[in-house]
């Protein structure tokens, strides 16, 4: 579990890669190859993505994003919170305002922590607006000043902040990742290859492949979840008793079951 600060993140609109079939979906690295969240095609329908490992996890297991590191719950009342405006140098816009690319936020923030991530606003003026995240200064920082962070975006502000904004933040879903569980539930893929914390590789986010099986085993054509018992394994999935919805989010179905902790082929569809 580490934020990484070697990663990058692209807003390009990316098409097929023009490799052909040079990507080796087997590679590991210590720095990124390309961008995080960078996927393409196979021509079978099987589909992959470009991720950072924010510790290890072994093949065939789901991975998510841990989200008490890399994202952030709601922050009410967000401009009341900044006590003294800075317009950054060489700036025109104040920051928070209609037209401006960065805001100023009291909020505790490390080094890279929300990069490649969202903010939206939850409630309040600017609700429903969501903007990606480029980058930021850090707490320590006395740039606007210390306390406060400089959020830089993607895209311009469109509604400005006032003292009735209240924010999130989601991390980036592929960065940071580590084996599924009932704490980090929203998995992005499984893993192809073993991978250690901090390196970039490659998961898989749809079609047939195998995956880390828990004791509660489904039979061909069930709907597969993460297991509420075994980190990055799949379970059959589970209702719960009183309104027969879903428990954990579903991840593909099962296709050939294997037994427990071992592996099942299981058709994913991430994505």
């Amino acid at each position: 579990m580490a934020v990484s600060t070697t990663s990058y993140f692209s807003n390009s609109i990316v098409g097929q890669p023009q490799v052909g079939a040079d990507i080796d979906i087997f590679d590991t690295a210590s720095s990124p190859k390309y961008a995080v969240g960078f996927g393409f095609q196979r021509a079978d329908g099987a589909k992959f993505r470009y991720v950072h490992f924010g510790a290890i996890s072994n093949r065939g297991t789901l991975v998510a994003t841990d989200r008490s590191e890399s994202s952030l719950s709601k922050i009410e009342n967000v401009g009341a919170l900044v006590a003294n405006i800075t317009k950054r140098a060489n700036e025109t816009i104040n920051p928070n305002a209609i037209g401006a690319r960065y805001m100023q936020l009291v909020i505790s923030a490390t080094a890279q922590q929300f990069e490649g991530g969202y903010l939206t606003f939850t409630t309040g003026t600017g609700v429903g607006f969501t903007y990606r995240i480029k980058g930021h200064t850090v707490t320590t920082d006395a740039n606007p000043v210390t306390g406060n962070i400089y959020l830089d975006l993607h895209d311009s502000i469109v509604v400005a902040l006032d003292s009735n904004s209240d924010i999130a933040i989601a991390g980036n879903p592929y960065a940071n990742l580590e084996s599924a569980t009932t704490t980090d539930e929203l998995p992005v893929g499984v893993t192809i290859t073993n991978n250690t914390a901090t390196n970039y590789g490659w998961v898989q986010t749809h079609g047939i492949v195998g995956v880390l099986q828990d004791a509660t085993i489904g039979t061909q054509g069930d709907p597969v979840s993460i297991s509420s018992a075994t980190a990055g394994a799949i379970q059959a999935a589970e209702a719960e008793s009183n309104t027969n919805l879903l428990v954990y989010p579903v991840v593909g179905y099962m296709v050939e079951p294997g037994s427990s902790a071992d592996y099942s082929l299981v058709y994913l569809t991430l994505e």
